[in-house]
């Protein structure tokens, strides 16, 4: 096949357009000027050599791209883009015509000019517009190669694939540069030095240092035992002892549970909570005789946390409200266990988090997750009155939260981030500084030698599948082999094509994977510091959507796979959990007005929209357009609402989920996750409960087990669940690895 991108320079006119081919411009009959990609202009071009002729997608791919292994997303986005230029649609399709199963065709007439080598070379260079399309591409967009023969450049693609398939190396995704956004003059995270004080299988968390900076106390999960315990490690000779002595196997006759381990200010005790099946009591250990004294029952809490005032009165924990769903702040009395609630949090959001008193005990720094804003803030509570005041707002991760030795700065550690690590802010200036780069799931800091130490952490997930093989044996495998992470499954409603989340360098994407042939395609690219959320199809699997969530912003796209249009979801508010009903005929989606989330319906003939539920929520679906299921931020329960006009709608409890928060709604019945028994293990003992797939009929109300299904990641962040309409197959994100280390961290 002959390849016409060569011919790039030369100058058209294409209906009322003049193209530019040497300035990247189109420019319309009134004069307004476009910048268009290089790649954009590669299409235009090769179809205005074959005007009037329809060419094949294959055709386009190998012209302009140099090869058939990309997907043909990117072509057809540029179609789009090229499409918005023109000012042409799916439906009015004036310049350029999708011919069904064919591919593409240029309808209006095309006459060439060629440009003088000398009048471009002597021209002034212009500052073309930035192009800036509705959408953003799923690919960065490439330098100009111009200078390169086309030849040449089909040479220099062919060679690396083939050295990249030598190699064995095979990147999901192609990845743009990612926009640094630190201050000029500010370093770039690197990896520090890290002194490992374990390397075992162990699962280790809640890491602290004794006030002299001589010991370091955290819990550990060993593999193989059940409950976990506070390890004390010597810094001084490496020794460790348990707080409750070495596990025996006798003492995992009575399970129990240790958590968040904090040193008293004169190093004399540790406090921790300890769970048994009886319930939950701080405890305070005397390091100096052993002894153990109950200082009040824990207050009921979704986190565990504990951190002494520097005066050794009070402990200061997290606390969960029931009605307002948040995590507030308790003060304990370390002498008496009186207990006093601090205020709550006035906006919606999973509440305060990983509390530390200030040096001078006045304040306690905390971390507000406001999720439905996908926004991360530092913030200081005063202990006295409650007030709150914001530190930093951010849209990334925040995991900890600690003070410098002076009281005039935090220290917080981001986490699933392009920039991962340990951050420094200032209280009066808010300069932020980077301090370390680091994968961590717990920190701790001494103020005695300005050292870290830090639990280091490797996670990953991926996306696993769970259906009957030739000879209807069950089997359950990872659906991809050398993808980094991937995440919220989602399948068509006729099964044939999965959407989902994928995640390298810090970028997401979504891909679409055919499960005919196992074939995957790029649908979309994030920006950086931009996250994509539960993919949803439309009911003929022509449309589908994606929710991007960036700091305090959130928005939807809708891609035509057919046409390869992609739109931006038309609202002035932020929006997302996007979804169709199941005839196509309605759409639901989460938006904010004024501040307060709802759940909207539009009628998509006559495009009237009306707000049917009110709440903080991290889910809801409607599988039948007559009932909505949902579940509030926090919880475990799956409520339902029916959907019948009536003033005071009456909502019930549908489900209280078991081990997890992952559902699946259809149109008569529900999927969800919980321990159980398997068909025919009816009679087995409680120990012998596995995690199952349950199948709940929403007329009858009676559950189902259908057959066992390896533990999903127990988060509240979204649709992690994707089942076949006969429930015969499933999709379900998995926790594959989590490996944890205690380390220092050197500086």
């Amino acid at each position: 096949m002959e390849n016409n991108t060569a011919a790039i320079a030369a100058n058209f006119t294409v209906g009322d357009f003049t193209v530019h081919g040497s300035r990247n411009l189109i420019v319309s009959r009134g004069g307004e000027e476009t910048a268009i990609t290089p790649k954009m202009l590669a299409v235009l071009t090769e179809l205005a050599t074959h005007q009037g002729k329809t060419l094949s997608k294959e055709h386009l791919l190998m012209a302009v791209w140099g090869t058939l292994h990309t997907s043909d997303m990117v072509l057809s986005r540029a179609i789009s883009d090229l499409r918005k230029v023109f000012g042409d649609s799916a439906r009015r399709q004036a310049y350029i015509e999708t011919v069904t199963k064919k591919g593409y065709r240029l309808k209006q007439e095309v006459n060439w000019r060629q440009e003088r080598e000398q009048d471009v070379q002597a021209r002034e260079p212009e500052k073309a517009g930035e192009y800036n399309p509705a959408v953003q591409q799923p690919f960065a967009a490439e330098p100009d190669r111009q200078g390169l023969s086309n030849k040449k450049l089909l040479l220099a693609i062919g060679l690396l694939v083939f050295v990249l398939l030598l190699a064995g190396i095979w990147r999901f995704t192609e990845q743009g540069k990612v926009a640094d956004t630190r201050t000029e003059g500010q370093a770039a995270p690197t990896g520090p030095t890290l002194t490992y004080l374990t390397r075992d299988k162990n699962y280790e968390r809640y890491l602290r240092y004794s006030p002299d900076g001589k010991m370091l106390a955290y819990t550990v999960s060993a593999v193989g035992q059940k409950g976990s315990q506070i390890r004390l490690h010597s810094l001084a000779d490496d020794n460790i002892t348990f707080l409750a002595g070495a596990p025996t196997a006798k003492a995992q006759t009575s399970l129990s549970y240790e958590a968040a381990p904090a040193f008293s200010p004169d190093g004399r005790e540790i406090a921790y909570k300890h769970f048994t099946d009886s319930g939950c009591l701080i405890r305070a250990h005397n390091l100096l005789d052993g002894s153990k004294r109950g200082l009040a029952p824990c207050p009921h809490a979704k986190t565990q946390a504990l951190d002494w005032s520097p005066e050794g009165r009070y402990l200061v924990t997290t606390v969960f409200n029931d009605i307002k769903k948040i995590e507030g702040l308790a003060l304990v009395h370390a002498q008496t266990g009186d207990t006093r609630i601090l205020s709550l949090p006035e906006h919606p959001a999973s509440g305060y988090l990983w509390p530390r008193f200030s040096p001078d005990g006045n304040s306690i720094a905390v971390v507000n997750y406001q999720p439905n804003s996908h926004l991360w803030t530092l913030a200081l509570v005063d202990v006295n009155s409650g007030a709150y005041s914001e530190v930093l707002a951010t849209g990334e991760e925040v995991s900890q939260v600690l003070w410098d030795e002076s009281g005039s700065a935090l220290y917080y550690l981001l986490v699933n981030s392009s920039d991962d690590g340990i951050w420094k802010i200032n209280l009066e200036t808010k300069a932020t500084e980077f301090i370390a780069g680091i994968q961590s799931s717990s920190l701790d800091f001494d103020e005695v030698t300005g050292q870290f130490a830090c639990i280091a952490r490797e996670r990953q997930m991926n996306i696993w599948q769970s259906s009957l093989d030739a000879q209807g044996n069950r089997v359950a495998k990872p659906l991809f082999k050398n993808l980094p992470q991937s995440y919220y499954p989602s399948l068509s409603a006729d099964n044939s094509k999965l959407a989902f989340v994928s995640t390298a360098s810090d970028i997401d994407s979504l891909w679409l994977r055919s499960l005919d042939d196992n074939v995957n395609h790029l649908v979309f690219q994030a920006g950086a510091k931009e996250k994509l959320l539960e993919p949803a199809w439309s009911p003929d699997g022509r449309q589908l959507l994606i929710s991007v969530l960036s700091q305090d912003a959130s928005r939807m796209i809708v891609f035509d796979l057919e046409l390869g249009n992609a739109v931006d979801f038309a609202s002035e508010n932020n929006v997302k959990m996007g979804q169709w009903s199941r005839d196509g005929a309605r759409m639901y989606w989460y938006e904010e007005i004024d501040g307060v989330w709802q759940v909207m319906s539009e009628d998509l003939a006559s495009g009237q929209r009306q707000s049917i539920l009110s709440y903080p929520l991290s889910r809801f679906a409607v599988a039948d357009k007559n009932n909505l299921h949902y579940q509030k931020i926090g919880t475990v329960k799956v409520h339902t609402r029916a959907l019948d006009g009536s003033r005071t709608p009456a909502d019930s409890m549908l489900l209280s989920l078991t081990g997890g928060y992952e559902w699946d709604a259809h149109g008569d019945v529900i999927y969800y996750m919980s321990p159980g028994f398997g068909p025919g293990e009816a009679g087995a003992s409680e120990t012998d409960k596995r995690q199952m797939l349950f199948k709940i009929d929403m007329a009858s109300g009676e559950s189902q087990a259908l057959y066992a299904i390896d533990p999903l990641i127990t988060l509240d962040s979204g649709r992690h669940l994707s089942v076949s309409s006969d429930g015969a197959m499933a999709f379900y994100t998995r926790m594959e690895k989590y490996h944890t280390e205690v380390a220092l961290i050197g500086r």
